[in-house]
C-alpha cells in the first residue's frame, strides 16, 4: 500500500511549521508597500496610524478621540482587521487605508461589512510583499522574510460611491 503525505494548514498557508505565532499579530508594514500605497492614494489633512507597532499604550478599538481624524492608515491585526476598519470608519472624514492579507475580503461577517461599508478600491500586490515579523527585515538567519500570502491595501473615502475597483502595484 502507497504511503500518504498530508500537508497541515499551516504548510498550505505559507506558516513555518516550526515558529508560533508573533505576540499581537505583530508583523510590520514594509516600507515599499508604504510608499507605493502613498505614491497611489493622496491624503490630506490630519493622519492617524494607530497600529503602529512598537509604539504603545493606547487600545485603538476602546479609545473615544475627543475629535475626528481626516485619514486613518494601518496595518492591523488579521483578527482585527473588521473591527479595525469599523472604527478607523468611524474616527475618520476622508480616506481609510488598511493594509491586509487578500483573505479580507472572505467570511460572512465581512461580507455584510462590505455591503454596507465598500471600499473605493483594493490595490493587489503583483509581486510578494513580505511583512516584518516583530519589526523584524530578516529572520534568525539573516535572510529577509518570505511569505506565500497575498496582501493588500484596502481604500474607503467616505465621499466615494459605486463598486470597489481593483488595481495592481
Amino acid at each position: 500500500m502507497e504511503e500518504r503525505t498530508y500537508l497541515s494548514g499551516t504548510s498550505l498557508a505559507g506558516m513555518s511549521p516550526t515558529r508560533s505565532r508573533v505576540e499581537n499579530d505583530y508583523y510590520a508594514t514594509p516600507f515599499e508597500a508604504t510608499e507605493a500605497i502613498l505614491s497611489r492614494e493622496e491624503l490630506h489633512g490630519s493622519i492617524l496610524e494607530p497600529a503602529a507597532g512598537i509604539v504603545g499604550g493606547v487600545d485603538f478599538l476602546t479609545e473615544n478621540y475627543p475629535e475626528k481624524f481626516n485619514n486613518v492608515i494601518t496595518n492591523p491585526p488579521f483578527s482585527l482587521a473588521k473591527e479595525f476598519a469599523e472604527k478607523a470608519l468611524e474616527v475618520s472624514t476622508g480616506k481609510v487605508i488598511l493594509f491586509a492579507k487578500i483573505q479580507f475580503l472572505e467570511g460572512r461577517q465581512r461580507k455584510d461589512f462590505f455591503a454596507t461599508h465598500p471600499p473605493k478600491a483594493v490595490y493587489v500586490f503583483s509581486k510578494r510583499v513580505n511583512p516584518l515579523r516583530n519589526g523584524l527585515e530578516v529572520d534568525e538567519n539573516g535572510k529577509p522574510w518570505s511569505s506565500t500570502m497575498c496582501f493588500a491595501w484596502f481604500v474607503w473615502e467616505h465621499s466615494y460611491t459605486g463598486e470597489p475597483c481593483i488595481r495592481w502595484i
